[in-house]
């Protein structure tokens, strides 16, 4: 235990009290987000990835189904469009809109009155959110 507080105090003495919070160095205009993130950046933590998992399996206890995640638009034969690189694309596939987080999520909750059904009463809101991460990571 003592030798973790001291690494934390050289750790602090060394990189400053904002290393402690995770500020990162300082972005465009006095932000706190550093201006470009490396590939490392990006690599998703132990904790995301399993939230990625939990994400997965609903996808395909619910999703895979009607909806490809693998395979593009042209080469799915699902019933559903593909949602593969969806947050990329500039427009859904059906709706004709730019895709966006509230608008995936209020689409799983709500359905689309047709074919889709409501998951709003099967999911809860964070199953959602995590099977919305899985669907960006794609």
């Amino acid at each position: 235990m003592r030798i973790a507080a001291a690494l934390l105090l050289l750790w602090v003495a060394v990189c400053g009290a904002d290393a402690l919070v995770g500020a990162g160095p300082p972005g465009p205009a006095g932000s706190l987000h550093p201006v470009s993130a490396s590939a490392a950046d990006l690599t998703p933590l132990p904790w995301e990835k399993s939230r990625l998992a939990i994400g997965r399996d609903l996808y395909r206890q619910n999703c895979g189904v009607c909806h490809d995640i693998d395979k593009d638009v042209k080469h799915s034969r699902k019933i559903g469009p593909s949602l593969n690189h969806l947050f990329t694309n500039p427009l859904t596939p059906l709706s004709k809109i730019k895709p966006n987080r509230p608008y995936v999520v209020v689409k799983i909750k709500a359905g689309d009155g047709d074919l889709m059904p409501a998951f709003g009463k099967r999911l809860r809101p964070e199953e959602i959110e995590a099977l919305v991460d899985y669907i960006a990571s794609k």
